[in-house]
């Protein structure tokens, strides 16, 4: 016996395992490097220059320009704005903080945050008013102490976070269409098996009321004549065993495929056929039901679904004329046509159960009994027409349209 080896999902990138508490305390990290980074490109090898002038003005753009990105995931284009200001106020105070690229990360938030069109506009709203500072730095004579290298950082800022927005996105679709796949899958698994189940329900029906509808004619029949007719009663006895026999054989083919893995091997006890029916028609004739059957047209081949079809309508009518009405005879009719294969089967009349139950296409009737029912959906697997009503005159008539051109699904 095999041992079951427990298996683990294979574990998540180490990015998504980042809390976003963990992500918070990294944002704040960066705001402090970058912080110290900005100071002490101001403070660093000033020799004999000492502190500019203006140095209370460029800590204060330097706070403004690092702090708010601890910020930056929950208010990504407020703090992207701030942060832009503050580097273009230190780019006219002749401080650019090259090295240091503190507009990156609040202009990828944005990025991957927002649409490419908002994104785009938020680009070139920064890199304008980097532009802008540049500009008039130049015009007060600083040189700008490399503040170009914003603008560069900028732009490059987005071809990153776009590109990760986009594979984003189509990762999202895929897995969006895998799981409507998936879905799809498991409702057309569950259809088949709804129909597998009706499919197995209208067997059983077929088979067990048939054959009990059969025996108990014949056990009436023999309990009726066993004192004065031994003969006929023996005849009886026979024709309940064959009927019981052939039935036990049916029900256990049926279950047979329930039980059967997908590694055994299949049932070979064939379907019942059209070519089947006269045995039927000989089981029927043995309780007193005079049964005539002719075809007509062009007989041509149908397929094995279409073929069991007809033989389940035409037991399940028979049998209905047995179980619910009075009638002695009943009359099978198979046409071949171009409109496709038609059955008939219409009995001579007599009262019962059944002369009150209507049942079409057009809805059925409540009172129909699950024989009606199970013919009526047998057709429709085809798109065909079925309709079972009295006749004028007496009689029971049930009639089935099956299309020659319709495949069961």
């Amino acid at each position: 016996m095999a041992i079951p080896t427990e298996t683990h999902p294979p574990r998540p990138p180490f990015l998504q395992r980042v809390t976003s508490r963990q992500w918070v305390l990294i944002d704040v990290g960066l705001c402090v490097l970058f912080f110290l980074g900005g100071l002490a490109i101001i403070t660093v090898d000033r020799g004999e220059k000492g502190l500019p002038h203006h140095f209370a003005w460029l800590l204060v753009a330097l706070c403004l320009a690092s702090g708010p990105i601890a910020l930056r995931r929950r208010y990504p284009m407020p703090v992207l704005l701030t942060v832009s200001a503050a580097l273009a106020a230190s780019t006219m105070l002749g401080q650019g903080f090259i090295g240091v690229p503190m507009v990156a990360l609040p202009l990828y938030s944005v990025v991957v945050q927002f649409d490419r069109r908002t994104s785009l506009m938020a680009l070139s709203t920064v890199e304008l008013l980097l532009l802008a500072s540049l500009g008039v730095a130049a015009l007060q004579g600083p040189t700008g102490g490399g503040s170009s290298f914003n603008v560069v950082v900028a732009g490059a800022t987005w071809i990153v976070g776009d590109s990760v927005r986009t594979r984003r996105a189509h990762g999202a679709r895929q897995t969006h269409q895998a799981e409507e796949r998936r879905r799809e899958e498991v409702a057309r698994a569950e259809k088949s098996v709804i129909e597998e189940r009706l499919q197995i329900a209208r067997e059983l029906h077929d088979i067990i009321a048939h054959s009990l509808g059969v025996i108990a004619v014949q056990s009436g029949v023999g309990g009726h004549v066993l004192d004065t007719q031994p003969e006929e009663a023996r005849k009886s006895l026979a024709a309940i065993e064959a009927t019981s026999r052939s039935a036990l054989e049916e029900v256990r083919g049926l279950l047979g495929v329930l039980r059967r893995g997908d590694l055994d091997e299949p049932s070979r006890t064939p379907a019942p056929r059209i070519a089947d029916l006269d045995r039927l028609f000989d089981e029927l004739r043995a309780t007193g039901l005079a049964v005539a059957y002719q075809v007509q047209g062009q007989v041509v081949e149908v397929s094995p679904s279409m073929d069991l079809t007809v033989y389940r309508i035409v037991q399940e009518a028979l049998t209905n004329i047995r179980k619910h009405s009075r009638a002695t005879s009943a009359t099978v009719d198979i046409t071949f046509d171009n409109r496709g294969l038609a059955v008939c089967v219409v009995d001579d009349g007599g009262v019962g159960a059944q002369r009150d139950a209507v049942s079409t296409d057009d809805g059925g009737d409540a009172r129909a009994g699950h024989g009606i029912i199970g013919m009526r959906e047998r057709v429709r697997v085809f798109g065909g027409s079925l309709t079972a009503a009295p006749i004028d005159g007496g009689g029971f008539e049930v009639r089935a349209l099956l299309p020659m051109g319709a495949v069961a699904p």
